[in-house]
């Protein structure tokens, strides 16, 4: 019985079983440490972010990160279970890398558009709430996944864009705005009145408890700007907070248009 027990420990078929229960063992030790890695990074990391959004941008990225590790260590443990059972897993091998050529000659797009979706993720090139323009296409950003960001214009009309086809944002709300008013005078006119009304304005918009706490600095006046075909060019500026551009543009044209019409200016167009 002791021979036989000998034997079949120093039996070949016995050093695979154990090679194989080797292997399965620490495939289920790595899934839990990914597992367990992932949890600590929920507690420590996503769930004490106070910030919606980047808590939902580490939310994508943990899920990633956690999916590919999981199809590593899945991957190599059947590769080498393979191998230790005796079958050779270079055909298989051979047969794979054609195959994942294949697979990623077909879905090179979806590809180019997840590597897209994780460097936006990773590098905050903006976040859900914000005013960007991606090319053509300018709205507010409604979804970011790892695909597409969806943007919803003035209009209401729903723009998903690829990730892999995102080149050059120009955010509107990161940081800061400024807020831009053009007016145009007709040439002729005398610019001591408006010059002296947009003042006014500029230091009624300053001091509008509904404003001021969005300007991070004191209102410009740039006076004589420019001219055009028919005007002479004059604009106001001010630094703002970040999404609150429209909303205090509204305020300074209005206010300059009261000032104006106030001193008796006619003023030929606005635009900002």
């Amino acid at each position: 019985m002791l021979d036989q027990l000998t034997q079949w420990t120093t039996s070949s078929l016995f050093n695979t079983v154990l090679t194989l229960v080797i292997i399965i063992v620490l495939m289920l030790v790595s899934l839990y440490l990914v597992k367990v890695a992932a949890r600590t990074m929920d507690k420590r990391f996503i769930e004490t972010t106070t910030d919606p959004d980047r808590r939902a941008r580490l939310h994508t990225l943990r899920k990633a990160a956690k999916s590919t590790a999981q199809i590593i260590i899945i991957t190599i443990g059947v590769l080498i279970g393979l191998s230790t059972i005796g079958i050779d897993i270079g055909p298989a091998l051979a047969a794979a890398g054609i195959l994942g050529l294949a697979i990623s000659l077909g879905a090179q797009t979806l590809i180019k558009d997840m590597i897209g979706g994780l460097t936006i993720l990773l590098e905050d090139e903006y976040r859900v709430g914000d005013y960007v323009k991606i090319g053509i296409v300018s709205g507010e950003v409604e979804e970011i996944t790892l695909r597409r960001t969806d943007l919803r214009d003035a209009e209401g009309r729903l723009f998903m864009v690829p990730n892999g086809d995102v080149r050059i944002v120009a955010n509107e709300t990161r940081d800061w705005a400024r807020a831009l008013v053009v007016l145009n005078f007709r040439y002729g006119t005398a610019l001591d009145k408006p010059y002296a009304a947009l003042e006014k304005a500029l230091e009624r918009l300053a001091a509008d408890p509904n404003i001021k706490q969005y300007l991070l600095a004191a209102p410009e006046f740039f006076g004589w700007d420019g001219l055009n075909d028919w005007a002479v060019v004059v604009k106001l500026s001010v630094k703002v907070s970040a999404g609150k551009r429209d909303e205090v543009t509204r305020e300074l044209r209005q206010y300059a248009l009261e000032a104006l019409h106030e001193a008796g200016v006619p003023v030929e167009s606005f635009s900002h």
